[in-house]
């Protein structure tokens, strides 16, 4: 059977969710957690921060499943927070995602075997509907505790319900709910043969393999009674043979959620530990191998009059220090991305404004006011071009990464490239000063010894990086952009998200 007939989004989702495209370096624990999914029916957790990269991991999992010739379900609850009823969401998708696999044409000798699965499907929307309409009207269910849906429906069935001045009228009303309860209970019990009974099917007429893998994702950006509600219907409907579920969660963030609906001393890792046989961990991310294998393009505005200092020679460097920063400030994928997006926009900016003087931009003050903005740090508003704190910043700085210098010496000296101080002396290089009668506004940079300021091999030697870079400055044809001119990029592209 071809794959794209066993897996509904498997056309769409093969060349974009594949892990060659992967630049998280998950491919062997993906391939692992695959294996585990299909080795029992059971209900598994996949627990990651947000912006760890949950969605795009399980849609690779979708894809590797598909290839392993396994029917597998995708479900974004998030898209259906709307309703009033998970379980009809839930029933939907699967019935939909299962049908499209019956639509292929069944081989030869299979078709009593394919009349015997409609039989099923048809069954099972019978006895799903059985349920919703008990749901609806308040009726428990089994003998836990009912769900919030359920426990709303009964209160409004027991509002509308006139007075039973009969002993007769009361008798009939408890039989019909007593009689009500037997047949959800029984429904129960059908739904989960049939999906078992479907999935043994699925096997023997295309020779797909089993069990049927439903990925539930987004479900901690649920409403937290949704949330709930969606973790009971898997739990009272689909924990059964034939059927794994890898539920894609920040549990710490569904923890909230549930102590949230019932009370803040309420014990939510016990209840939720109820709902899955395990729980797995998305394992972090090395932003370095991330941004490196994203293969960000800096060479690109090297004709465009776009200078970017200060790592002039090898602008790949600039992925060492942005990693660093980004790890150093614990950002997920998800902040690293738009951070990145933004920095590009900025550059792309001056680009796209066919400029006819070159523009020099430095590079580490960009990225470190945009990082700065995203924390919501201060300094990124209240620094100017002259004040006496223009180079203070509030960011976490680990000089222990894997940088070739110290990062917070790095940033203070770019800084002071990009702000001025008043003075009466001035550095020109090889130990050479200038004394001023009256002081004088330079560049912060212009106050240090050059022969002092250490970057080991990143960047020339400081005794002729820093002239060079100077000399920029007094071009009257360069554009040598000053904070304040970094600070508009950054509020210019702080309005993508």
């Amino acid at each position: 059977m071809d794959t794209k007939n066993h897996a509904s989004k498997y056309a769409n989702w093969e060349k974009l969710y594949n892990w060659e495209t992967c630049k998280t370096n998950r491919e062997g624990f993906g391939r692992f957690i695959t294996h585990f999914l299909t080795s029992d029916s059971r209900v598994i957790n996949l627990n990651g921060v947000y912006g760890s990269g949950k969605t795009e991991f399980i849609r690779r999992i979708y894809v590797e499943l598909a290839k392993q010739k396994y029917p597998v379900v995708y479900i974004d609850v998030w898209e259906s927070d709307f309703s009033n009823s998970p379980l009809a969401v839930i029933c939907s998708e699967l019935l939909q995602q299962i049908e499209f696999i019956f639509d292929t044409k069944a081989p030869n000798g299979k078709r009593k075997d394919k009349d015997k699965a409609t039989e099923k499907i048809n069954t099972l929307k019978q006895r799903f509907g059985l349920c919703l309409k008990y749901i609806e009207a308040g009726v428990a269910l089994t003998t836990e505790p009912v769900t919030i849906g359920i426990t709303k429906g009964l209160s409004s069935v027991v509002n509308a319900t006139p007075d039973l001045n009969t002993k007769t009228s009361s008798q009939k009303f408890v039989e019909a709910v007593q009689k009500n309860h037997v047949d959800a209970v029984q429904a129960i019990k059908d739904i989960k043969k049939n999906i078992t009974f479907l999935s043994e099917l699925i096997e023997i007429i295309y020779e797909l393999n089993v069990p049927i893998v439903i990925l539930i994702d987004e479900l901690d950006r649920c409403r937290p009674t949704y949330a709930i509600e969606i973790l009971e219907s898997i739990k009272h409907f689909f924990d059964t043979k034939g059927c794994t579920f890898l539920v894609a969660t920040n549990t710490e963030v569904l923890e909230h959620s549930v102590m949230s609906v019932y009370g803040q001393n309420f014990d939510a890792k016990l209840y939720l530990r109820r709902f899955f046989d395990s729980k797995i961990t998305l394992p972090q991310v090395s932003i370095l191998d991330y941004l490196t294998a994203k293969e960000l393009n800096f060479q690109k505005y090297n004709d465009k009059k776009l200078i970017l200092y200060p790592f002039i020679e090898d602008q790949k460097a600039n992925i060492a220090l942005f990693s660093a920063l980004f790890e150093s400030n614990n950002l997920e994928l998800r902040d690293v991305d738009q951070i990145i997006n933004r920095f590009f926009a900025g550059l792309d900016y001056f680009v796209t404004r066919s400029l006819e003087s070159d523009v020099v931009l430095n590079t580490v003050v960009l990225i470190v006011g945009l990082l700065e903005q995203h924390l919501e740090k201060p300094e990124v508003s209240s620094r100017t071009n002259i004040n006496l704190a223009n180079t203070a910043h509030s960011l976490r700085i680990n000089n222990d990464s894997t940088q070739e210098y110290p990062m917070k010496d790095m940033i203070t000296h770019m800084f002071n490239c990009v702000t001025l101080k008043k003075t009466k002396t001035q550095h020109t290089g090889g130990g050479a000063l200038t004394h001023f009668n009256h002081q004088k506004k330079l560049l912060g940079i212009q106050t240090f010894d050059f022969a002092e300021i250490r970057f080991q091999s990143v960047i020339q030697d400081p005794n002729v990086f820093f002239p060079k870079l100077l000399s920029y400055r007094e071009q009257p044809d360069c554009m040598y952009l000053l904070w304040d001119d970094h600070k508009k990029i950054i509020e210019l592209s702080g309005h993508i998200e």
